[in-house]
């Protein structure tokens, strides 16, 4: 399995054609980073829409305008259904229902074990 990693972040795809992102430890992500991250997502996904795993563990903080690049179509039209692993119940509790009163048109979820996630992202598998 080929890995690429950027001053932010660590990509893979795995064997479930699951596209991993694991956020290195309390980086600070600005736009040029999230540029740099969604070039190697577009390299290692063909520019096919895939299934997202988003590891945010590690603590990172995105600036604002990493987040608007990261929010963007372009970004999106990538992705068939995204999976964001948190190390905070409290914060999966308040993302997720975050994401139901803001209807999104990519499949969202968080959670606090990586391993759910997974088999939540491959209900999407054939989809």
């Amino acid at each position: 399995m080929k890995k690429t990693i950027t001053r932010t972040c660590e990509f893979y795809v795995d064997e479930h054609d699951i596209l991993h992102a694991i956020m290195l430890p309390d980086v600070v992500v600005d736009y040029e980073d999230a540029l740099d991250n969604f070039l190697v997502i577009k390299n290692l996904t063909n520019s096919k829409p895939m299934l997202r795993l988003i590891d945010l563990t590690g603590n990172p903080k995105f600036l604002t305008k990493a987040k608007k690049l990261l929010d963007n179509k372009e970004v999106n039209k990538i992705a068939l259904a995204r999976a964001i692993v948190t190390s905070n119940a409290v914060k999966k509790v308040s993302f997720n229902f975050f994401i139901k009163l803001n209807a999104s048109k990519i499949p969202t979820k968080f959670f606090t074990n990586y391993s759910e996630a997974i088999v939540w992202l491959r209900t999407f598998k054939d989809k």
